[in-house]
């Protein structure tokens, strides 16, 4: 099986079981062991991404530098969980009803809807996350293909590394503030807070959001789509099986 059928069946499976959270939000069962099960397929797309990441890495890595190439994609890997984290607290200042347990716990029709609406958010990012499959070879052979190329980008070798660098110290700035002064931070919005005033703007959390969007978005655009759009390579199907 190719890297981009074992994405594609991740991706789906994922998709498909987080549609199941609105038999919870609809009182079709109402069971947190439902919950419980449905939240561990996250685990399932993670493991094989990780598979798929490490296949490539095997293929890529030059010899003497294993140790090297290892670091940097488990890393690089590794920096977005966090990240992820991050971005999903910022994304609950739009969703004031699931900030705390408290506000979760009255059960109300709008938590219910402010909840399936947050679902509905992350299974359109998943199946948008799709479009960045052809950034990965199908197959050993055309990894070893690439490899043979000899092409080599200081430009984009920089960028990854500065990229790894800001996305630790952003997520371990914010996870340490957010866990050691939650008292006094973790009201404000960027934090996913409700607001530590009446009046304090959910701009902040909204550009740090977009800000990230913008980054993976953009990134698989300049190196996926620009090139069809000026004529270097061709859109086909095949590029995402």
């Amino acid at each position: 099986m190719c890297k981009h059928s074992l994405l594609l069946l991740g991706g789906k499976s994922h998709i498909s079981i987080n549609t199941l959270h609105c038999k919870v939000v609809y009182d079709i069962v109402r069971n947190s062991w439902f919950y419980v099960i449905t939240d561990v397929s996250e685990y399932f797309m993670y493991t094989l991404n990780v598979f798929v990441s490490l296949a490539c890495m095997v293929e890529v890595a030059e010899e003497g530098y294993e140790s090297i190439t290892y670091a940097l994609i488990t890393t690089s890997s590794n920096v977005v969980r966090p990240l992820s984290n991050v971005i999903s607290f910022q994304l609950l200042t739009f969703f004031p009803t699931l900030v705390t347990q408290e506000s979760i716990a009255t059960d109300t029709w709008i938590v219910r809807q402010e909840f399936a609406s947050l679902q509905m958010m992350v299974i359109l990012l998943n199946l948008s996350s799709l479009l960045s499959t052809p950034l990965l070879p199908r197959q050993k052979k055309e990894t070893l293909d690439l490899v043979a190329l000899g092409e080599r980008s200081t430009a984009w070798g920089k960028f990854v590394i500065l990229s790894v660098l800001v996305f630790m110290a952003y997520s371990t700035a914010v996870t340490f503030i957010t866990v050691h002064d939650h008292e006094t931070y973790g009201c404000y919005k960027v934090f996913g807070g409700r607001g530590c005033t009446e009046d304090e703007s959910s701009i902040p959390a909204l550009l740090l959001v977009l800000a990230g969007l913008l980054y993976c978005y953009g990134t698989n655009f300049v190196l996926t789509y620009l090139p069809i759009l000026r004529g270097e390579s061709e859109l086909s199907l095949a590029m995402f099986t």
